[in-house]
């Protein structure tokens, strides 16, 4: 990977430097403010494939500038580690909501900044192999059709410009990072999208992408204006940790986001009107629960919403078999 650290400590870069550029696979290239980043990224004649930032830097600051990436054209999805001594949830919480993929708290070890920058290698390959995909394509709509891959209906995929919503991977680095006492007031919460299946098999590919995008708008604004994160885990679930919400109404709640979702007069390219509903699983608190057990929550989450969507398809077929033999 060609990778570009910003930070404000010499020492910090030096040591970078020192460590990646003894790395075969991966090359460095340094700058010790946001601005000299950008520009750095301007006179380069290549992408680079992850970022290294810190957050406390004259100008703008790491969290800032992760969101300035995510906003500039080819970076939408290139890794983002926060390499940083500020471990407070409110910074972690900033730095993830503004798009960041992964939060290393200083002191660092170098071994652990091997493992995770192994971790990110494979999300830089799949966007360097798509962008030659895109290239190599020879007329408008083959470049269109490849930058728009082909979504599985199990898997997850990359939601972008929606408040709070992030990659599925990079909310489990989150709850990973914060503390038993930063997690003590959240819970995990999943929603799956009703008959999501059915809905997948008969869409184009485009209005099925589009569709859950717009769910998970619906979503993020009826969970706010509480702290959230939310990411779409695939098969039409959506995981989501909420801060201060261990005594939410969950039947309001999903009466409120399928409001919404009706009130989006969500349609397919044909203008084929969508009946869209979404279902909630149960709350899984997050309190006493840190590193692999909080991702478990979210697993249990998800798991619980899948689980309600399937028990409804199930009394909805015995109610439309009864009614049939009455």
């Amino acid at each position: 990977m060609y990778i570009l650290a910003v930070d404000d400590d010499p020492i910090v870069l030096e040591t970078l430097e020192h460590f990646i550029g003894s790395m075969p696979d991966h090359e460095i290239a340094t700058a010790s403010d946001a601005l000299e980043a950008v520009e750095l990224m301007n006179a380069q004649n290549r992408r680079f494939d992850c970022f290294l930032l810190d957050i406390q830097m004259p100008g703008t600051n790491g969290i800032d500038l992760c969101g300035i990436l995510r906003g500039t054209a080819g970076y939408e999805r290139t890794p983002i580690l926060m390499l940083t001594a500020m471990a407070e949830k409110g910074y972690i919480d900033s730095a993830f909501g503004a798009g960041a993929t992964d939060y290393i708290s200083k002191p660092f070890e170098l071994n652990g900044l091997r493992g995770r920058l192994n971790l990110v290698e494979p999300i830089a390959n799949d966007i360097r192999e798509r962008e030659a995909s895109i290239l190599a394509s020879e007329t408008p709509e083959n470049k269109l059709n490849a930058a728009l891959p082909f979504v599985e209906l199990h898997e997850p995929f990359s939601i972008m410009d929606v408040d709070g919503v992030i990659e599925n991977y990079a909310i489990e680095n989150y709850v990973t990072q914060l503390s038993r006492k930063s997690l003590c007031g959240s819970v995990a919460l999943g929603f799956t999208i009703r008959e999501v299946a059915d809905m997948y098999y008969e869409m184009s590919n485009y209005d099925f992408t589009c569709m859950v995008t717009d769910v998970s708008e619906a979503i993020s604004d009826c969970l706010a204006p509480a702290q959230r994160l939310l990411s779409y885990a695939g098969n039409g679930t959506f995981v989501s940790v909420i801060e201060g919400a261990s005594h939410i109404d969950i039947g309001r709640l999903v009466d409120q986001i399928n409001r919404q979702i009706y009130l989006m007069e969500l349609s397919q390219s044909n203008g084929e009107r969508l009946d869209v509903r979404i279902c909630a699983g149960k709350m899984k608190r997050m309190v006493w629960r840190k590193g692999d057990a909080a991702v478990d929550a979210l697993r249990e989450a998800h798991d619980s919403a899948e689980q309600n969507a399937y028990r409804l398809k199930q009394e909805l077929g015995n109610i439309w078999t009864t009614a049939q033999t009455a």
